[in-house]
């Protein structure tokens, strides 16, 4: 789990900027912000360096699980492929 943890918290930051780039409005026809960094300078500055991790809990509820079991079908899929085309 501790590996969904890690990937959780290094996501976080990137999908909130996903996030609002997809969801902007437009301010007197200009667009809400200008590229991937500066969601990141105004999402700091007015909310906060921590609010680019809102949502963490339900966040990590999914993509922890998701996590593990992806290494657990890598880990079979490794097995299953050396049985099959390295055995001699």
């Amino acid at each position: 789990m501790i590996s969904g943890l890690v990937t959780t918290a290094a996501s976080m930051p990137v999908d909130i900027v996903k996030t609002r780039i997809q969801n902007m409005r437009m301010i007197d026809g200009k667009p809400e912000y200008k590229n991937g960094l500066d969601v990141l300078v105004k999402v700091v500055r007015y909310e906060g360096f921590f609010s680019l991790w809102k949502g963490f809990t339900p966040y990590y509820a999914r993509l922890g699980p998701h996590t593990v079991l992806t290494f657990i079908f890598l880990e079979q899929m490794n097995k299953a492929y050396k049985r099959l085309f390295l055995s001699g």
